[in-house]
């Protein structure tokens, strides 16, 4: 017993006809342009995941691994929206370009930095050279 259905072009069995019935006269003419398709890749993103035994950091958007506990430096730091928190190393983090920033404590040397799984901002980074005017 078959079932007659409607086919799209991208089907494999478009070419059997609209019925699949042995009796079924064959299709005339034929087989409709398939539609165009324009595929967009974005490239794979690959995560780093920390250790289960640890307390960890994570993105608060998409929760993403950041920073190990063990790499917590300081939670007394002050930024523009608030507490900042000063890591040693961290994962799964993309850079912007060095600027110059007034912070509270002066001038620096920084880049912003985004989780590279969900693009949120997360702060900023202190870029280790100093920045020369050119």
């Amino acid at each position: 017993m078959c079932v007659a259905g409607v086919l799209t072009a991208h089907h494999p069995l478009q070419a059997l006809g609209s019925l699949c019935s042995p009796w079924a006269a064959p299709r005339v003419g034929p087989l409709p342009p398939a539609p165009a398709m324009v595929r967009i890749s974005k490239p794979k993103t690959f995560q780093a995941y920390l250790d289960d035994c640890h307390r960890r950091y994570s993105c608060a958007h998409c929760r993403a691994h950041l920073a190990n506990h063990d790499d917590l430096i300081s939670k007394s730091f002050q930024g523009s929206q608030g507490r900042a928190y000063l890591f040693n190393s961290v994962v799964n983090v993309g850079c912007g370009p060095a600027e110059e920033r007034v912070l509270l404590t002066g001038l620096h040397a920084v880049a912003d930095i985004h989780c590279e799984n969900c693009k949120t901002t997360l702060g900023w980074k202190y870029v280790s050279q100093p920045m020369t005017s050119g």
